[in-house]
């Protein structure tokens, strides 16, 4: 635990603020704009709904504090076409990892207490401390460690760029499950204006699940020691990359299971009931992602509709 969450932690309730307290920090490009109205537009309707006050209060924090976190990103986003302010990129991201963890107090402290007896919204504020986490503890704790200024330009700007990355799709998938639980029909597609993006992910997904099945499968008929080691080098490649395309709810669930299977190849033990449980996984989620509305036109007869 670092010194300032370490510190946070003897506090007893983080102050964060409410939605309405959002101070814009930097001037915004005007899709930034556009889609932080439309952001907002679908905040202020599902906070309207809920009737619960306290639901709608620790609904609205959470929310307010995605809000700030989306500015710090654009605002990193802005300084990557400036190779100058690469420092100050670097300092906004810690900014950054400092007000998550404070969220993620919040959240563990007061939030999902006062979510019992809401299943559904303790399982995502569940689901949202875990992709936080996972995310912050690969960024800040492997990536962004110190001496990473002591790399050349290109490595720290590509470091930065992969934060970026990570962090955006993090932070969007937590503010859609959210709004979600109050409002099932929200069209996540429409908040945040990269359904480009989105396809592209959402494809490389596909080819990614598809080769690591292939793979599996193979295993499954050759249990030869270099097959097994291959897939046990694709399942940690798929962890460290194309996972976090999924939806962070099936990041335990991949890991756990891969967890298993590697432990059993590394131990000498028979690993395929644990393949085909594996394979059967993994062939949920390629079917759920091919679901997703931006591949309807790729995968036509595949529903379109969930966004998995």
């Amino acid at each position: 635990m670092s010194t300032a969450l370490a510190a946070i932690s003897q506090e007893p309730e983080p102050q964060l603020p409410l939605v309405g307290d959002v101070v814009e920090l930097h001037p915004r490009t005007d899709v930034q704009r556009e889609v932080q109205a439309n952001l907002q537009n679908a905040i202020d309707q599902v906070l309207g709904d809920i009737e619960n006050p306290e639901l709608r209060n620790i609904t609205q924090t959470i929310l307010g504090e995605m809000v700030r976190f989306f500015d710090w990103l654009d605002r990193i986003e802005n300084n990557l076409h400036k190779l100058d302010t690469l420092l100050e990129s670097l300092s906004l991201l810690e900014v950054l990892e400092f007000e998550a963890r404070s969220l993620l107090v919040y959240i563990e402290r007061r939030a999902i207490k006062a979510a019992t007896g809401n299943d559904r919204l303790h399982e995502v504020l569940d689901g949202i401390t875990y992709g936080i986490s996972h995310d912050l503890r690969r960024i800040f704790e492997r990536e962004l460690v110190r001496g990473v200024t002591e790399h050349s330009i290109p490595i720290v700007y590509g470091k930065i760029l992969h934060a970026h990355g990570l962090l955006t799709n993090c932070f969007q998938q937590s503010t859609i499950t959210l709004l979600q639980v109050f409002s099932p029909k929200l069209d996540a597609t429409s908040l945040f204006n990269d359904i480009e993006a989105r396809l592209k992910q959402s494809l490389v997904l596909c080819k990614d699940l598809s080769s690591l099945m292939r793979f599996v499968r193979l295993s499954q008929a050759n249990s030869d020691s270099d097959v097994l080691r291959t897939v046990v080098d694709r399942i940690l490649e798929f962890r460290d990359g194309s996972m976090h395309y999924l939806m962070y709810k099936d990041w335990r669930g991949y890991e756990s299971l891969a967890l298993e299977v590697i432990t059993a190849i590394e131990n000498n033990l028979d690993p395929k009931p644990l393949l085909h449980r594996f394979l059967c996984f993994l062939e949920l989620l390629y079917g759920h992602v091919k679901m997703r509305a931006v591949l309807a036109e790729n995968f036509p007869f595949s529903g379109g509709e969930s966004e998995e």
